[in-house]
């Protein structure tokens, strides 16, 4: 893909099964850095990550040539095998089945940044992205909007 022009960034979030705080602060830089190594090794290129007790983010850039949904379901799963393997956390971590995924422009990248490297801070304090917080959804925003009559018409 050397002749393909491409600006692919992404952010992912993802819950621990049932949301139950399974995320450690012991181990927490131990897992971030094993999302970093499964994001390179499955050829994206990481750019930001941090975990909370209950879900994760991830803000990467990926080739064209990668599929979203088996490129996070692989980091996810290899992740929870990695960390249940290696760390041996007392309770097993388990990551939900979903998650959520924005595209950004490169333009947003350094607030969507500053965003999960503040995640204690924003979560002490309620200020919360919906977006960026959202891990599933029950109906898709982007149907309602297909489905909105024109204005003025």
């Amino acid at each position: 893909m050397s002749h393909v022009f491409h600006q692919l960034y992404y952010h992912f979030a993802w819950a621990t099964h049932s949301r139950e705080p399974l995320v450690d602060r012991a181990w927490r830089p131990q897992l971030l850095e094993i999302i970093n190594e499964e994001v390179q090794t499955r050829g994206g290129f990481p750019i930001r990550h941090n975990a909370m007790p209950d879900h994760a983010h991830l803000l990467c850039r990926l080739p064209p040539t990668i599929l979203i949904a088996e490129f996070i379901g692989q980091v996810k799963g290899a992740t929870s095998f990695r960390v249940n393997k290696e760390i041996r956390p007392r309770f097993k971590l388990h990551w939900q089945e979903g998650y959520g995924v924005v595209t950004l422009r490169k333009d947003e990248i350094e607030k969507v940044s500053r965003y999960i490297d503040r995640q204690e801070e924003h979560h002490r304090r309620g200020n919360l992205s919906e977006l960026l917080e959202r891990c599933e959804i029950e109906e898709d925003d982007w149907l309602k909007v297909l489905r909105k009559p024109p204005e003025g018409g």
